[in-house]
């Protein structure tokens, strides 16, 4: 049984931190759930708290076991245990395998509109970011292969981040797509980086494929790393627990002996149990979050195409997220997320921050309760008239 009736307002967590200064303002961004954890997670927490002392904790056998259970039975993913990393998050696992699978000033490719934090991981690290711009047709976005096959025929360019489902846009990559990735990678001696977060947010005319799937062959485990969690699914964020799997030898060598070095291994115990028990007791608690998501996605997509069609929603294939295209109101990036918060008492993430082909988008998450979606709608619309009315 899920719950959505949960109050974040007062607590310190990123997403509702923005009401601090405007108690009118309703935040729908940070992609994380405002639906409990859920209960059978947090009674095997407390049931750790119970003996009083949280020392030292090593990943049990039934964690690795849970992890390989989940992927195989999933995602058609078949693991062993050592082919397993622990993390304490995706961006600390990538930043962990671009700094030691890839050399200073290499290139690293990302589609564009991607997640924030991939610029800073890349050029942080010292290497060259490389904006690949995906292309919208019919209303989803797209991959242009021509051009994507002559940015991999660059020397500098030895990796390529895919997202998958995608963050911002919703989209999920067909089998074909990520074969034609995996082809051109192995054409072009380029490392696939899979960060599939979002792949246990699944819908009933979509379900994604995994980079690292048995289906795709066995070729393609000499160039890709794949990165997961349970924490967008689950709920879990701030528990700090993550994996990567790697099945080459050499390049599996190589992170095995970084991660000694770095402790990188060394994640929080309540994170362990978490993410065990996600995968051991949460298929059925996610079906359900997964189908009351699915409403949610279809009202919000209805609504704004109904209601307020000068928005133009992106159809999330995948993930909580909603990618908003904002353009035919003719305002900067600025100007827009003034007047959403001003006018609409709304907060969304603007698209300008996650690539220069977000600009004029907003992204909003639909992980709520349905009368607070509900609410931002109405405040969408209310946005819209004011705006036209001037």
């Amino acid at each position: 049984m899920i719950d959505t009736n949960v109050n974040r307002r007062h607590g310190n967590n990123v997403k509702w931190a923005v009401t601090k200064d405007d108690d009118q303002l309703l935040p729908m961004t940070v992609a994380d759930m405002d639906i409990a954890t859920p209960q059978f997670i947090r009674e095997a927490i407390q049931r750790v708290l119970d003996k009083k002392v949280l020392g030292y904790t090593m990943p049990s056998t039934g964690f690795y076991d849970a992890i390989i259970h989940w992927q195989k039975q999933h995602h058609d993913v078949s693991l062993k245990r050592d082919q397993l990393i622990i993390l304490p998050s995706i961006a600390v696992g990538l930043s962990f395998v671009i700094r030691h699978l890839t050399q200073v000033d290499d290139g690293i490719i990302v589609m564009s509109p991607y997640y924030p934090p991939y610029k800073q991981l890349v050029v942080d690290n010292h290497r060259q970011f490389v904006e690949f711009p995906l292309v919208q047709r019919e209303g989803q976005y797209v991959i242009d292969f021509k051009r994507l096959d002559q940015v991999m025929a660059n020397s500098q360019v030895k990796a390529i981040i895919v997202c998958n489902p995608h963050n911002p846009g919703g989209c999920v990559w067909t089998t074909t797509e990520l074969q034609r990735i995996q082809d051109l990678a192995s054409e072009h001696d380029v490392l696939v980086l899979a960060d599939e977060i979002h792949d246990d947010v699944t819908f009933s005319d979509n379900l994604p494929v995994s980079m690292m799937s048995d289906m795709m062959g066995e070729g393609v485990s000499s160039q890709t790393v794949l990165l997961k969690s349970a924490t967008k699914a689950f709920n879990l964020a701030g528990l700090k627990c993550a994996f990567l799997a790697v099945k080459d030898p050499q390049l599996l060598a190589t992170l095995k002996q970084a991660a000694a070095a770095e402790a990188i291994e060394e994640v929080n115990t309540l994170g362990l149990v978490a993410t065990r028990t996600a995968y051991e007791k949460g298929a059925e608690w996610l079906k359900e979050v997964n189908a009351y998501l699915e409403e949610n996605r279809n009202l919000a997509y209805e609504y704004l195409r109904e209601e307020v069609p000068m928005i133009r929603p992106m159809y999330p294939e995948g993930t909580y997220l909603m990618w908003l295209d904002f353009m035919a109101y003719g305002l900067t990036d600025n100007e827009l997320d003034e007047k959403l918060r001003n006018l609409g008492h709304i907060c969304l993430n603007p698209g300008i921050e996650y690539g220069k082909t977000g600009s004029g988008f907003m992204r909003l998450n639909f992980a709520v309760d349905r009368s607070v979606l509900k609410d931002a709608l109405h405040r969408l619309k209310h946005f819209d008239q004011s705006v036209r009315k001037k």
